[in-house]
Parts: C-alpha cells; structure tokens; sequence
C-alpha cells in the first residue's frame, strides 16, 4: 500500500477544500492518505485586523520561525511515498505557520528523500513564494515534483474589504 501524506494549513478552510478535491481520485484501497494540518501554538485570526496584518509581516516575509504544535506521533511514525504541501502565500512568502514547520526536525524527518508536490491557494503572485519554498525544501532533503497553483481571479483590491 503507497502512503500519502496531505500536509497543510488553512486560516479559512477553503485550502483544505481544495486538497480534499484534488486527492479525491487518489484515495483507492492500494493508496492511503492521511490529512494533517500544521496548527500554530498561537492562531492567526481571520479575519484579520489591520494591526494583525501589517505585524504578520516582517515574521513572514523575514521567515522568521513561530511555534506550531507538533505532528501526532501516528503521522511522525510512517515513511510516505508522495507529500502534498499546501500552503497560502503571505506577503510573497510561504506563510508563517508553513515556514515554521519546515524549519523543524519533524519537517526534516517526513520529507528526507521523499516526492513533494505543492499546492498553492493564492490571490496572486506566487512565484517568489514557490522559490522561497524550493529552498525550504531542499534544506529538508525533500524532491520537488510539482506545483499546482490556484489563483483566485478576483482582483487584489478586494483584499482589502478581507482586512477589518
């Protein structure tokens, strides 16, 4: 049996509803998946306040490491054949949560030599965010795969009625 891996956090629920969609074909009795969310010690509101958003930033676009909560011990114990990373793009950077985790042992261990393909759920602008997360992931001895990028057409202005 092939053991997949679905990694991800979500602030809204609307990437998970995408990874869920994309893997819906993949789960058969010879393939199974598991789905884990990397969840910071400290969450980030949505929706966020302006005074949230603008502080997220110098964290995020720095790469600067928070606290998440560590990955159960059942997620920790298995060797995967295939790693979906799902991530958002925070100020042209994989976000804060995201970027922590990869900088973490546990991160190191699952990924080591192992297949990854990132999804990204964005509004735009996620090509430097897939760079900084290439190297992310070669620091972990992951192999990049695939990137699938959705991006929401609606237009960057509307961010703004999403910051209170």
């Amino acid at each position: 049996m092939k053991e997949v891996l679905v990694l991800y956090y979500t602030q809204t629920g609307q990437l998970s509803e995408i990874l869920e969609q994309i893997t819906t074909e993949l789960g058969t009795d010879e393939v199974q998946i598991t789905y884990q969310q990397i969840l910071p010690t400290k969450p980030f509101p949505f929706p966020w306040n302006d005074t949230e958003f603008y502080g997220a930033f110098p964290e995020s676009f720095l790469q600067i490491p928070q606290s998440i909560e560590p990955l159960p011990t059942s997620v920790m114990e298995k060797k995967y054949d295939l790693v979906i990373l799902g991530y958002q793009v925070w100020f042209l950077t994989p976000s804060i949560p995201i970027n922590s985790f990869l900088k973490t042992t546990a991160a190191k261990k699952i990924l080591d030599n192992t297949p990854v393909i990132t999804v990204i759920g964005c509004r735009n602008m996620w090509v430097m965010a897939q760079e900084k997360m290439k190297r992310l992931l070669k620091d972990c001895n992951a192999k990049l795969v695939g990137n699938i990028a959705l991006v929401d057409r609606n237009i960057n202005h509307i961010s703004v009625i999403t910051i209170q």
